[in-house]
């Protein structure tokens, strides 16, 4: 079941948010105002509760971007993953649809992960053969101040687009996982960084 759920459409000519819905523990913040009054795009930021993503979380959520509207999608700041009890994994889970000659920002501030933190996401992008997508999906290595550098137990992230509902046109996965063989850190070596950016259109 969906912990979140927006829907974007055109009404009177300019992009609008239609439907939201969310609960515990996700959150969604629409500002009726952001850039230049001229600019058609509804920004939305989603943010959880306790300022992180708790062990054994599990997030789901829908957007649906009508024809010709334009939609950014971010965060107020960085995605904490707090440490993980046990083996639990925090989850999230999006699934967005974009219409025709419609376009989608998905840029969120990168994803920071705790010491001995478990993580997995899943993205899945339905597009049309005029949709317009930009995805920014990138980590850090964790906790500088503090000492952690690539010492979570897990990360996973996942990124699907389909043409027209069902048409594999990217399929990627990143996984870093503590192993037996190289820590992540020894793998990692000085990179501090890694993202991935994803222009459709």
């Amino acid at each position: 079941m969906e912990t979140g759920k927006v829907t974007v459409e055109k009404v009177d000519g300019k992009s609008t948010v239609t439907r939201c819905f969310s609960k515990y523990p996700l959150k969604f913040i629409i500002p009726t105002k952001v850039g230049p009054s001229k600019s058609d795009a509804v920004w939305i930021y989603t943010l959880t509760y306790g300022g992180g993503i708790v062990s054994g979380d599990s997030i789901s959520s829908e957007f649906n971007i009508g024809d010709g509207c334009t939609t950014v999608l971010t965060t107020q700041a960085s995605t904490k993953v707090y440490k993980s009890l046990g083996s639990k994994c925090s989850e999230q889970f999006l699934e967005a649809r974009i219409g025709r000659d419609s376009l989608l920002a998905v840029i969120p501030d990168p994803v920071t992960c705790f010491s001995t933190a478990r993580y997995s996401q899943k993205q899945v992008f339905r597009v049309l053969s005029d949709s317009n997508l930009v995805i920014v999906d990138w980590i850090t290595s964790g906790r500088h101040e503090s000492g952690e550098k690539w010492d979570f137990d897990l990360y996973k992230s996942t990124n699907n687009i389909f043409l027209d509902h069902d048409q594999p046109l990217f399929l990627d996965t990143v996984l870093l996982e503590q192993g037996n063989i190289a820590a992540i850190t020894e793998r990692m070596r000085d990179y501090q960084v890694i993202a991935m950016v994803i222009i459709l259109g």
